[in-house]
C-alpha cells in the first residue's frame, strides 16, 4: 500500500495509523540513512498528552531508558511520561533492525494485548517492506541514472580518444592514461572483448569481482572467464550471430544474469554492454556491477511477504474457529513450505502425567510420533521433552553425536526414522505455562540461521494463541454446562434487563421455571401473565422503582401457572451502568416453591408441637391450677352462706347482704379469669404476631405457675424494666417459653438444701432494639459438655423428661427472630436467657432482609 511513497511518507501514514488504531499515547519512529535524506525521526502523541518535546529528545529519552542498542532492547517496558507511567513496545524495522525501529507505547496497564501486538508487528513488517522497496527503488534509479552517466560519459571519452587517435600520434599517451583512470577508479566491473570475444580490458574493480588479476585473463575468451559453464554456448552463439548478421539482442539494454567467479561461485550481476565506435572489427565494453545484496534484499523482501501472508492465513483460521488439529498441521505446512527439506511437529503437554498428550506432525510416520507420546516429559527423553521441561529451547546440530542422546531412546528413535538434527522451541501460554513444544527435524546436522529463528518465534507465538483460544473456548464449554446443570439442579436461571430498552436475556432455567418456549422473546408484559393476580400491584411497584432508582433490589413473588397451581420465586438483581450511563440489572430467580411448602409444613409441625409440650405441662401445673380455681371457688361458696345468713335475719341485712353478693362476683370472676388463661395456653390455635408486654405476660405465668413454687420452696425474686418497650410476636408461645424455662429452674433446685432455692427473673433492654428475659436459678448447674446439647430435640437432663420442651422453646424464639442460650453461673445454679425484637424494623433487621423483601411479601399476603 505504501508502494512509490518516499520513507518520511510511509512514516507518517505508518504513526497516524497506529495512534489512531489501537488509542495509543505515543508512537515514536527512528530510520537509520535513509536514501536521500538524513536520519529520520518522527513522534505522535495522543491529544490528551501535552507533549512539547521534540523527536530527538524523546529519542535521546528512549534510549536512556532502553539502551543505546535497539537489538538489546526489552520487548516491554515501563517508564515515567508525563504525570504517570507507560508501557512501551520498541520493534525492529528490519529482520535485524538495519532500517531502523519503531516504540508504541500506552498509559494502560493491560498494553499491550495479544491482539495488539500481533497488529504492531504487523505493522512494523508493513512498514519494513514498504522502506525496503522505496530503499531499493531509489537506489535502483540511482544506479541507474549513474550508470548511464558513466557508460555515456565512457562512450563519449572513448570516441574522443580514438579519433584523437586517428588525428594525432602524439596524443595517444594521454589517451592511454585517462582511459586507465577511468578504468581504475570506476566502481563497476569494466570489461571489454574484442569480435572473438577475447578479453583485451579489465578494470581493478573486475579484479576484485571476479578474483582475477588483470594478466591473467588479458587475451582469454570471456566465456571461459566469467560464464558458468552451461551459458558459454549460448554467449558464442550470441557473438557469432551479431558478427554474421549485425542483429543485436543485448547491445544497449540492461540485463541480469549468472556470472562466475575465480573459485568456481556463482553470483547474480547486471549487465549493459556497448560497442566502441572504431573502425574495423568490433570491440565491446561491458559494465558489470554485483547485484547479490540486491537480490538479497528482494528475496527477503518476498519471503516475508510470503510469512506473512501465511500468518495471516493461520490467524484467519484461528478467528474462524478451525479445529486446532487442522491448525497445527496447516502451521507445519507452512513451515515445511517456508523453509524447505525439513520436517515439522507440535507436540501438546499434558503436564498431569507430565506426557505429550497429542502430536500433530503431518510429514512424519506414526512410527516416529507415537512412540514420543509413551515418554514422560523429563530431560533425557529427547529434546521436546528437555525443552518442555527446562522451558528453554533446546538446538541438536547431531542427533547421533550429541552426547545428550547417547542412552536416549529418543536417538534410536531419531536415527532409526532418518533424522539427523532438531530444534524444539517451548510454546508458551500468556502467563509462561509451557502448552507444548515445536520442533522442525533435518534428514543432515544443521543449525537454525536468524531467519530460521525469527520463524520459529512466529509460529510458536501463532500456535500459543490458537492452544490457548482452544483451551479457553473448552473451558468456557464446560463452565457453561456446569452452570446450566447447577441452575438446574438449584431451580435457579439468571437474567439481564437493559432498562432503557426493555431488551431481556433469560437463562434456559428460567423458561422452565415459568414454562415458556424457549424460542420465545421475553418481555416485561409476557411475565406479567405469569404473576398470581394478588401479587401483578405489587411487582409493577417494584419495576417502577427499579426504573429509577438504579439500586439493587431483592422480593419474593407468586406465579399463578396455566394448570392452576402456584409456585413461589425468590428474585436478587444487582443494579449498573456501562460506560454511556444505560441501567442494566444483572439477577437471579429461584423457585423456591418446596422450600415454602416445606416452611408451612415445619410450621404446623412445630405448632403441633408446641401444643403437646404446653399440654404435658398441664400435668406439672395440676396443682397450682386446683389451688388457682379453689381460692376463689372457696371465696364463692362462703360468701354465699354469709349472704343467706344476713337475708335470713329477723332484720334482713340487706346492704350487708349486697356487699357479700358483690365479692362473690369477684370471686367468680377471678376463676373465669384463671380458666381463660388456661385455655389460652393450652388451647390448639394458630400462632398470631402482635404486640407483647412482655412484662404482663410474664406475670401472668408466674401467677399461673406460683403454686407450684411455693410447694418446691421457691423463691421468685421479679426483677422487671419498668421502661421495657412492647414486642412483636405470639404471646402464647411466649409464655410457653417462660414456662418451660421457670418449671425447669425450679426441677433443677428440687434436690438443694444447703442455701436457698431462688429464682432470678429480669427483663432488660438489649442492644440492637431488642429485649432480654433472663431465668437464674441457684440449682445444680450444668455441665461444661451438655451446654452444646441442651437445646437439641430429646435430649434431656432429667430422669423422666422428654426433651422436647427447650427444643420446642428454640424453634418459637428463632420463630420470632430471637436467640435463646443457656450458661453456667460464677456460683451455683445456671441462667437460661431470650432476646427477641421489640419493633417492625428490629425484627426485618434480625431475619436479615431488607424492607423491599418486607414489603414485597406483605404485598403477596405472606407472614
Amino acid at each position: 500500500m505504501w508502494s512509490g511513497c518516499d520513507p518520511s511518507q510511509i512514516v507518517r501514514t505508518l504513526l497516524d495509523a497506529l495512534l489512531s488504531m489501537l488509542r495509543l499515547d505515543l508512537v515514536y519512529v527512528r530510520l537509520k540513512d535513509p536514501v536521500g535524506e538524513g536520519p529520520i525521526e518522527m513522534v505522535r502523541v495522543a491529544q490528551s498528552q501535552k507533549l512539547t518535546a521534540r523527536p530527538q529528545e524523546i529519542g535521546e529519552a528512549l534510549n536512556h531508558w532502553l539502551g543505546s542498542g535497539a537489538q538489546k532492547w526489552a520487548s516491554l517496558v515501563r517508564i515515567p511520561f508525563g504525570d504517570g507511567d507507560i508501557s512501551i513496545v520498541p520493534l525492529r524495522l528490519g529482520l535485524q533492525g538495519e532500517i531502523g525501529v519503531i516504540v508504541a507505547g500506552s498509559q494502560r496497564a493491560d498494553f499491550p494485548g495479544q491482539t495488539e501486538r500481533l497488529l504492531l508487528s504487523v505493522a512494523a513488517n508493513q512498514a519494513a517492506i514498504g522502506l525496503q522497496e522505496a530503499r531499493l527503488l531509489s537506489e535502483q534509479k540511482r544506479v541507474a541514472a549513474e550508470l548511464d552517466q558513466r557508460v555515456a560519459q565512457r562512450t563519449r571519452e572513448l570516441a574522443a580518444a580514438n579519433e584523437k587517435l586517428r588525428q594525432e600520434e602524439k596524443e595517444l599517451k594521454r589517451s592511454e592514461a585517462r582511459k586507465a583512470a577511468i578504468l581504475d577508479s570506476a566502481l563497476d566491473c569494466i570489461v571489454t572483448i574484442d569480435h572473438e570475444g577475447r578479453i583485451t580490458e579489465f578494470n581493478p574493480a573486475a579484479e576484485r569481482t571476479f578474483g582475477y588479476r588483470r594478466d591473467e585473463v588479458m587475451g582469454k575468451h570471456l566465456a571461459d572467464v566469467m560464464i558458468p559453464r552451461s551459458l558459454r554456448e549460448e554467449h558464442r552463439r550470441g557473438l557469432a550471430r551479431y558478427l554474421a548478421t549485425g542483429e543485436a539482442r543485448v547491445l544497449g539494454r540492461r540485463i541480469e544474469m549468472t556470472a562466475v567467479r575465480a573459485g568456481g561461485s556463482e553470483f547474480p550481476v547486471e549487465l549493459a554492454i556497448t560497442r566502441i565506435p572504431l573502425d574495423g572489427p568490433p570491440f565491446f565494453t561491458g559494465y558489470l556491477r554485483d547485484i547479490t545484496e540486491r537480490k538479497q534484499a528482494i528475496d527477503e523482501r518476498k519471503r516475508a511477504e510470503i510469512q506473512l501472508a501465511g500468518e495471516k492465513r493461520l490467524l484467519e483460521m484461528v478467528a474462524s474457529g478451525c479445529a486446532l488439529s487442522d491448525v497445527l498441521t496447516a502451521l507445519c505446512r507452512f513451515v515445511e513450505e517456508t523453509a524447505t527439506e525439513c520436517h515439522c511437529g507440535v507436540y501438546l503437554i499434558d503436564w498431569s502425567g507430565p506426557r505429550l498428550r497429542e502430536v500433530v506432525a503431518p510429514s512424519l510416520p506414526a512410527t516416529f510420533n507415537d512412540p514420543l507420546c509413551e515418554l514422560p516429559v523429563r530431560c533425557e527423553n529427547g529434546p521436546c521433552a528437555r525443552a518442555a521441561y527446562l522451558k528453554t529451547q533446546v538446538i541438536t546440530v547431531d542427533v547421533e553425536s550429541d552426547p545428550l542422546w547417547q542412552a536416549s531412546p529418543f536417538r534410536s528413535l531419531a536415527l532409526a526414522h532418518g533424522l539427523r538434527s532438531c530444534w524444539s522451541t517451548p510454546i508458551y501460554s500468556l502467563v509462561g505455562q509451557v502448552l507444548g513444544t515445536f520442533a522442525i527435524l533435518q534428514r543432515k546436522p544443521a543449525s537454525p540461521t536468524a531467519l530460521q529463528q525469527d520463524l520459529i518465534a512466529q509460529v510458536t507465538h501463532i500456535a500459543s494463541i490458537a492452544i490457548e483460544r482452544t483451551q479457553g473456548e473448552a473451558a468456557l464449554k464446560r463452565s457453561e454446562a456446569f452452570l446450566a446443570e447447577g441452575q438446574r439442579l438449584s431451580l435457579t436461571g439468571t437474567f439481564s434487563w437493559r432498562v432503557a430498552t426493555d431488551q431481556i436475556t433469560w437463562s434456559e432455567e428460567l423458561y422452565r421455571i415459568f414454562e415458556f418456549d424457549p424460542g420465545v422473546s421475553v418481555t416485561i408484559e409476557l411475565i406479567v401473565t405469569r404473576v398470581h393476580p394478588e401479587d401483578i400491584l405489587a411487582v409493577h411497584e417494584v419495576i417502577d422503582r427499579a426504573r429509577g432508582a438504579g439500586s439493587d433490589f431483592e422480593y419474593e413473588r407468586r406465579l399463578l401457572m396455566p394448570d392452576h397451581s402456584v409456585k413461589y420465586l425468590h428474585v436478587v438483581a444487582h443494579g449498573s451502568r456501562d460506560p454511556d450511563g444505560q441501567l442494566e440489572y444483572i439477577g437471579a430467580i429461584q423457585d423456591v416453591t418446596q422450600r415454602r411448602l416445606s416452611e408451612a409444613t415445619l410450621s404446623k409441625v412445630r405448632s403441633e408441637l408446641a401444643h403437646v409440650a404446653r399440654v404435658t405441662s398441664l400435668g406439672v401445673l395440676t396443682a397450682s391450677i386446683a389451688h388457682e380455681v379453689s381460692q376463689p371457688l372457696s371465696g364463692i361458696v362462703t360468701n354465699a352462706a354469709t349472704c343467706l345468713r344476713m337475708l335470713n335475719a329477723a332484720t334482713p341485712n340487706v346492704d350487708g347482704a349486697r356487699e357479700t353478693a358483690l365479692r362473690t362476683i369477684r370471686d367468680g370472676s377471678r376463676a373465669a379469669d384463671v380458666v381463660t388463661r388456661l385455655r389460652a395456653l393450652f388451647a390448639k390455635r394458630t400462632a398470631a404476631n402482635e404486640s407483647v408486654d412482655l412484662n404482663e405476660a410474664t406475670r401472668e405465668v408466674i401467677a399461673l405457675s406460683l403454686s407450684e413454687l411455693q410447694r418446691n420452696r421457691v423463691i421468685v425474686r421479679e426483677n422487671l424494666a419498668e421502661d421495657l418497650p412492647p414486642v412483636i410476636g405470639d404471646r402464647v408461645q411466649l409464655q410457653q417459653v417462660m414456662l418451660n424455662l421457670f418449671l425447669n429452674a425450679s426441677d433443677a433446685m428440687s434436690d438443694v438444701e444447703d442455701r436457698p432455692r431462688q429464682l432470678v427473673i429480669r427483663t432488660e433492654r438489649d442492644e440492637g432494639d431488642r429485649v432480654r428475659l433472663t431465668v437464674q436459678d441457684a440449682g445444680v448447674g450444668l455441665e461444661a459438655k451438655a451446654v452444646d446439647k441442651l437445646f437439641d430435640a430429646f435430649y434431656t437432663t432429667k430422669s423422666d423428661g422428654m426433651g422436647i420442651g427447650l427444643s420446642v422453646s428454640r424453634s418459637i424464639i428463632e420463630g420470632h427472630h430471637g436467640r435463646i442460650w443457656a450458661a453456667s453461673n460464677d456460683g451455683p445454679g445456671a441462667t437460661f436467657s431470650f432476646c427477641i425484637p421489640c419493633s417492625p424494623q428490629a425484627v426485618m433487621d434480625a431475619s436479615g432482609q431488607g424492607a423491599t423483601r418486607t414489603r414485597a411479601m406483605a404485598h403477596a399476603g405472606q407472614p
